[in-house]
């Protein structure tokens, strides 16, 4: 791997010169001569790389360089890269090539493998609690008075969905390490107690 590839790509982002940029990443990417080298530039320098307002790492670096690191990670159970192949979900989600290839897991699911490996890690803990609180968002973001039912995929949810959820209610407690989130939590309850009510 040449490290200067990637020096000189940074250099022609930081400058503007579009028609160059593709060719340098190219350069950079093909320079790797193993997986071993893939994943040492990734642990090294995927904390540092500049992300675009959606959130996404360039796509070249990521499906050539970076996913195979992460997802071999994922495959090994380290729990270190799992965390960021859930952290990255932006660079991925779309893509249907990737998303086959991980069996359609979601950042969702991948999180709370991670908490069955290391349910004392404070990352993991605050991204599952963070994600979770994502979903339950879009889950109650058409309740009304009129419509005071809980989202599940594009539908409302089934009176046994809500049962299950009402379930999970403690688990999101104890997720929500330093109670920032009890009322918020509290009031999902009700809501999907005033759901089940909706059915006879």
């Amino acid at each position: 791997m040449n490290i200067e590839y990637y020096f000189e790509y940074l250099h022609l982002k930081s400058i503007g010169i579009k028609p160059k940029i593709k060719e340098a990443i190219k350069k950079f990417i093909e320079s790797f001569k193993n997986d071993s080298e893939k994943e040492s530039w990734t642990i090294e320098y995927l904390p540092k790389l500049e992300f675009d307002s959606n959130g996404r790492i360039r796509n070249e670096l990521f499906e050539e360089i970076i996913f195979p690191v992460l997802w071999n990670g994922y495959k090994n159970k380290n729990v270190s890269l799992m965390i960021w192949l859930v952290k990255l979900e932006q660079n991925y989600y779309q893509n249907t090539n990737i998303m086959k290839s991980m069996g359609y897991k979601s950042s969702n699911q991948i999180i709370r493998e991670c908490y069955e490996i290391d349910p004392n890690n404070e990352e993991i803990i605050d991204l599952f609690l963070e994600l979770e609180l994502k979903w339950i968002s879009y889950a109650t973001h058409e309740w009304t008075d009129e419509f005071p039912y809980i989202l599940v995929g594009n539908d409302g949810a089934t009176k046994e969905e809500c049962k299950k959820l009402l379930e999970n209610i403690s688990f999101l407690h104890k997720l929500d390490r330093n109670k920032g989130y009890s009322k918020y939590i509290n009031e999902y309850e009700k809501k999907i107690k005033q759901n089940i009510k909706m059915f006879k």
